[in-house]
């Protein structure tokens, strides 16, 4: 049987990586290391218990630390454990730096790698996450890309047609094997809240966490909670980035401590919408019926975009109240929601099928 290391860290890797597990411990001898990028409870450890995964064969325990530091002490102590398990392949996912670090570290003990969410592009290389992605892909034997987008992206650099298999993306199945499960959860009547009547806000990149950029969003943020029920899902990494930049938040907002999946896959499926900038968020949304109103300059997801369910309104105070109060009005709402969803089921199993091919075509 045929040995394959997932590589994992973050509460969207274990999210989008979760319909996978399951097939991959059928189909091959699964070994699971987590970085611990993310470590708390609330990030972290809540996400295997409520999607029912196994626990991590090996923790690193990272840590926090600049994206150098960081992925470092990912590389000295991921090389070990492939040295010792000695595996055929390394999965890893998106475009973070424990995602860059398992793809690098295995790429260079000679072990293929298979980049799931391959070929995303914001064509802004000022984001750590572009690097990454980019990276990663040009080290990959395997890119399983989400959609015709990501395909064209890859092909576009250069990649070879036959390293790339359009899978689509695995954040759909998580939501599917989830949202009837989501409908036990009580976090509406914990946070008092009326089906419809609030705006759910997440806020944590990099960019958007900057000294010039953060104060700017969180008094435009505070002015929009003047007008709209927000529950502010707040991240570790903007909490402390409001500290350093001396940042108080405004008490137009409501503040809640990060949710568990199933938490959030309620309250973000019967908000009004939804004022991020997370990716993973995002095609959440999109699978839910929820609108997104993103808080950045571009996204990896143009589909979701181009097909007229979420929209960009920047990150700025100016963009972010001119954005939000066009599209929360009742008929730009209600146009987004009309929009058609391309979204299909079934990625995992593709994934899985490609990753069993490549495997077995160097037999």
């Amino acid at each position: 049987m045929k040995t394959v290391v997932t590589v994992l860290g973050t509460r969207p890797e274990i999210i989008k990586l979760s319909p996978l597990i399951p097939l991959l411990r059928e189909r091959f001898r699964h070994i699971l290391v987590h970085s611990g990028q993310h470590y708390s409870f609330e990030m972290d450890a809540v996400f295997f218990e409520e999607l029912g995964l196994p626990a991590p064969d090996y923790t690193l325990a990272v840590g926090s630390a600049s994206h150098g530091e960081q992925t470092a002490r990912m590389l000295s102590r991921l090389e070990p454990i492939l040295l010792a398990t000695r595996p055929d392949m390394v999965l890893v996912q998106g475009d973070t730096n424990t995602a860059m670090a398992g793809g690098l570290c295995a790429a260079k003990l000679n072990i293929p790698v298979t980049h799931l969410e391959s070929g995303g592009r914001s064509f802004n290389r000022q984001m750590p996450e572009e690097l990454n992605r980019i990276i990663l892909d040009h080290i990959s034997t395997l890119l399983l890309a989400a959609d015709e987008t990501a395909e064209r992206n890859l092909l576009a650099e250069g990649l070879p047609p036959e390293r790339i298999r359009m899978v689509g993306s695995s954040v759909i199945d998580a939501v599917e094997r989830n949202r009837q499960h989501a409908l036990r959860s009580t976090i509406l009547q914990r946070l008092e809240v009326t089906p419809g009547d609030y705006l759910v806000l997440t806020l944590h990149r990099s960019e958007n966490t900057t000294p010039d950029v953060l104060p700017g969003m969180i008094r435009a943020l505070g002015e929009l909670a003047e007008e709209h029920t927000i529950i502010f899902l707040l991240h570790p990494r903007t909490a402390a980035a409001m500290r350093t930049c001396g940042i108080e938040m405004p008490r137009s907002i409501r503040v809640s401590e990060p949710l568990g999946y199933l938490d959030t896959l309620r309250l973000v499926e019967q908000a009004r919408a939804l004022l991020t900038d997370s990716g993973g968020l995002q095609e959440e949304a999109g699978a839910l019926g929820t609108p997104a109103l993103i808080l950045r300059n571009e996204t990896e997801w143009r589909y979701l975009v181009d097909a007229g369910r979420h929209v960009l309104i920047g990150n700025t105070h100016e963009s972010i109240l001119a954005g939000a109060r066009r599209w929360l009005q009742p008929e730009a709402l209600a146009r987004l929601r009309a929009a058609p969803a391309p979204i299909r089921s079934g990625a995992s199993e593709r994934a899985v099928a490609a990753m069993i091919d490549v495997l077995e075509s160097v037999a």
